[in-house]
């Protein structure tokens, strides 16, 4: 083994970062050392289902170069250099106990770009992760180097799908579908759109204080006649970066929803915004399962009640089917609602755990929507209780205000 030079990791794995051979896929463990909850969450449902076992230990570099020592029958390694003062010396520590066709990913606070071109450029590093990190980062980039596939290179960048479906009326899809979009906006600071496919009753105009126009219908029952130029006709703007596409048909109309013009449509918003929040329809009609299929996320909304129980777990086939399981989330609203079913109770019925819980908001949430204005501004906790999709969605930490006295404390 030569001595510790910045190339080590490259010199220990040549194949790390670059081609996908045959010793990377076919034998032994992936373990993970990981310093935080959140961040072994992720690996955890991001790496869930590969064909090997997955092991995921509480550590950073030191812990995975003393278990590298001894052991033998590992495919990969996923180290974080969170708590290192000096994560060059501590990765070249680990090469030196690193078999060669070991591949090593890294995750740790850096964000800037030239630490990550050291890393995966210089030292061979397989891929390396900032924190926060999510279940769609690991699995849309992580994961393919594990079993032994390279990610693809996109043609043309698209922006992010993310679909909200209640599984019950009531649930409060719309509202989520709304606030969480708006939160989104806020955090990532990019172009955001609100699609509405509830087109005889959808409910985002109101919450909004807007009236939808007409055109949504046409481009969804051909797209021959959906443009960017309708798309700029039909969108309503709601916020700073925020735009709404919805209708509002009678409820007696004959729709011809098409899969062609959902895909079509979906295609356009994909070009123009960072951001989709689509409210979908329950049931999901089969013209409309090209926006499942398009999503990187999917959040299941139910109340703590028998009767969505049953419906959630057929979505959750459903988008499993479509897309995949790592692709769907459940949500529990009102979680702390009166006579509810406990979280445990919700979770033993459909067979998989609540991904995140919003809790009762109470009767400010109701004043919102009669005014028309979105609770996400006059509901602080709404804010809070959407931190956690938002950091899941967009990979960006959304802290919640901070008080006066923490803003003063501060400054």
């Amino acid at each position: 083994m030569p001595d510790s030079s910045p190339a080590l990791l490259a010199a220990a794995a040549p194949d790390l970062a670059r081609d996908g051979g045959p010793t990377a896929g076919s034998r032994g463990r992936v373990v993970g050392f990981v310093l935080d909850d959140a961040s072994s969450d992720a690996l955890r449902t991001g790496l869930d289902g590969i064909e090997r076992k997955l092991d995921i230990k509480r550590g950073g570099v030191r812990q995975a170069t003393r278990f590298m020592q001894s052991e033998t029958d590992i495919r990969a390694v996923i180290v974080d250099i969170a708590d290192c003062a000096d994560p060059i010396a501590g990765l070249e520590a680990l090469a030196r106990v690193c078999p060669p066709d070991v591949r090593v990913a890294v995750i740790g606070e850096a964000t800037d770009i030239a630490f990550y071109r050291l890393l995966v450029t210089t030292m061979g590093v397989t891929e390396y992760l900032p924190k926060p990190v999510t279940r769609d980062a690991v699995q849309s980039v992580l994961r393919p180097h594990l079993v032994g596939q390279e990610p693809g290179p996109s043609a043309i960048r698209q922006g992010h799908v993310i679909a909200i479906c209640g599984a019950q009326g009531g649930a409060g899809a719309t509202t989520i579908t709304v606030n969480l979009a708006l939160q989104l906006a806020d955090a990532t600071r990019g172009s955001v759109a609100i699609l509405d496919l509830n087109l005889q009753n959808g409910e985002t105009g109101v919450m909004l204080g807007v009236q939808p126009g007409t055109g949504l219908r046409n481009a969804l029952e051909d797209p021959e006649r959906a443009d960017a130029l309708l798309l700029d006709r039909v969108a309503i703007s709601v916020g700073p970066r925020v735009r709404l596409i919805a209708a509002d048909e009678a409820i007696d109309a004959d729709l011809r929803i098409t899969e062609a013009g959902v895909s079509h449509l979906l295609g356009l918003l994909r070009q123009k915004f960072n951001s989709i929040v689509v409210d979908m329809p329950m049931p999901v009609p089969p013209a409309i399962r090209p926006v499942v299929a398009a999503a990187r996320h999917v959040f299941v909304l139910l109340e703590p009640e028998v009767t969505g129980l049953r419906n959630a777990r057929a979505l959750r086939a459903m988008v499993t089917e479509i897309a995949g399981v790592n692709r769907v989330f459940t949500v529990l609203n009102r979680a702390d609602g009166r006579g509810g079913l406990t979280r445990a109770l919700v979770e033993k019925a459909l067979g998989a755990p609540v991904d995140f819980v919003i809790p009762d908001l109470g009767r400010k949430m109701v004043e919102a929507v009669n005014l028309g204005q979105p609770a996400l501004h006059s509901v602080p906790m709404l804010r809070r209780a959407l931190a956690g999709m938002v950091r899941e969605v967009s990979g960006i930490a959304a802290d919640p205000p901070r008080s006066l006295l923490g803003k003063l404390l501060r400054s």
